[in-house]
């Protein structure tokens, strides 16, 4: 198997803990009210167990986002990701967007794109980002205000991948499978193909980050992941392992980190730990010196030997152990949606009912 230059670099980097991918969620806000959005914050329509907490910090100013895009440069971070809530409702996202591209990174935004009109898109073709990738939330304006909670959202996001399409912006489209569209999924890839945009499926929920599990009451049925598996063309983020001795699991504490709103930096976007604050002691400092993170990058090192012990099904269990913490309180448990899609999968090959295309490699990063 050939492997390319740049991620033969990235391998080295990982493995010597230099973070390639750095994350920021530049604020909370959004016009939408998505009923499984994992934000921790109170949402109209959602079914939280509990209210979120009020937020005792400031978020980030311009001034110090800045100096905080120096620090993931000097560190020799290569992806930066804005992402939210939604990046584009923070007052100073295109003067931050534009920054980020000054210092050279290979930008992602992560954005519903209802906001992206005409004005925004032209912003974008000329900001160049190395991409935006993009939620959709159903094939119909039914399914998917239904799940959004905004009449209009799907129009408006329709409308908006014309534009970027038109403006040649670099999109790559995302699809978390829930039951509220999982009898759309045909229909949603066809929508990606007209647009000439890939498009990923995820069938793994998460939790909310301060670990209400009502988005978990929207997890698709054992039917429709089992066809995401058997459909040819249909792209998934995730992907069979072939482990080796040696391999870590992902690449958490390792390969890339995450900030939120407030200064908080966590192992990733998913291990919602706040490891220290960016206010406190520089980026790199903490980074280098922090004995929780060098005790999360050892329990990395080993957790695949407990994936072993979990599951019959270990070639196809995927394990995230920011999502096992906030579930678990144990980030070496397998979690059970993950366990229950290797199951499937599983299944498929014995039966010799794969997809007939096969099964394609996830994309790079998070997210």
């Amino acid at each position: 198997m050939n492997i390319s230059p740049l991620a033969t670099l990235f391998g080295k980097a990982i493995y010597g803990h230099r973070p390639m991918f750095a994350s920021l969620e530049l604020t909370y806000a959004c016009n939408l009210h998505c009923k499984y959005c994992y934000n921790p914050v109170d949402r109209k329509g959602q079914e939280r167990e509990k209210k979120a907490e009020r937020p005792r910090q400031k978020p980030l100013s311009y001034e110090e986002i800045i100096d905080l895009q120096n620090q993931l440069r000097d560190m020799g971070v290569f992806y930066f990701t804005l992402t939210g809530g939604e990046p584009l409702l923070h007052p100073r996202f295109w003067d931050i967007a534009r920054a980020a591209k000054d210092r050279a990174f290979a930008l992602r935004i992560f954005t519903n794109a209802t906001l992206v009109d005409e004005e925004a898109a032209d912003r974008l073709h000329d900001l160049c980002p190395y991409c935006l990738e993009i939620t959709v939330h159903g094939a119909t304006p039914e399914t998917a205000e239904a799940v959004t909670g905004v009449s209009g959202s799907f129009e408006k996001q329709q409308a908006a991948l014309s534009r970027l399409r038109d403006r040649g912006v670099r999109v790559f489209m995302k699809c978390t499978v829930t039951r509220l569209l999982e009898k759309e999924l045909p229909q949603i890839k066809a929508m990606a193909d007209r647009f000439g945009f890939p498009i990923y499926f995820d069938p793994v929920i998460t939790l909310s980050d301060d670990g209400c599990e009502y988005p978990l009451r929207y997890a698709a049925s054992d039917d429709a992941i089992r066809s995401l598996y058997t459909t040819g063309g249909i792209n998934l983020g995730n992907s069979p392992f072939e482990r080796t001795p040696g391999e870590m699991n992902c690449t958490v504490a390792t390969g890339n980190l995450h900030i939120d709103p407030f200064g908080n930096l966590q192992p990733c976007v998913q291990w919602k730990e706040s490891i220290d604050n960016i206010r406190n002691r520089p980026v790199a400092e903490i980074w280098e010196t922090n004995p929780r993170l060098k005790q999360i990058r050892e329990m990395n090192a080993k957790v695949l030997e407990d994936i072993k012990g979990a599951t019959p099904h270990y070639d196809f269990c995927l394990h995230c152990p920011g999502l096992s913490l906030l579930r678990y309180g144990d980030p070496t448990r397998p979690e059970e949606q993950y366990l229950r899609v290797a199951r499937i999968r599983s299944e498929i090959r014995d039966a010799g009912n794969g997809a007939p295309d096969g099964l394609p490699e996830p994309s790079e990063g998070g997210g």
